[in-house]
């Protein structure tokens, strides 16, 4: 079993299941500083109930990917299915182009469409 609390000052400050409030101000500038046992045991009590605390619980540290990552996984996937549309619908778009070109006096241009 596992659970994920946000160690940001004000997630902390806000816990709904906090056995005593949590004085913001001690923390840690190093997020993952503050991670421990101790923090598990006061931010959800009921998680800690029945377990030796020294040997069941194994508090883990790691950071979300940063908005920079995000944004060039979303940029590269929105480019993949970009040119996967573009590749389904281009052999119906092309005699639509080809005639338009015509229609307006682009005969030279259209064929290289045809």
């Amino acid at each position: 079993n596992s659970t994920i609390i946000e160690l940001t000052p004000f997630a902390l400050s806000h816990l709904p299941h906090a056995s005593q409030p949590i004085d913001v101000g001690t923390l840690m500038p190093n997020v993952c500083m503050n991670c421990t046992r101790l923090l598990c045991g006061i931010a959800e009590p009921q998680l800690c109930d029945g377990a030796a605390v020294d040997d069941e619980i194994v508090p883990l540290c790691f950071q979300r990917d940063s908005l920079q990552d995000e944004l060039i996984v979303t940029g590269f996937l929105l480019l993949v299915v970009g040119l996967l549309v573009w590749a389904a619908v281009r052999a119906h778009i092309k005699p639509v182009i080809a005639r338009l070109l015509t229609q307006y006096g682009y005969q030279n241009l259209a064929a290289t469409y045809e």
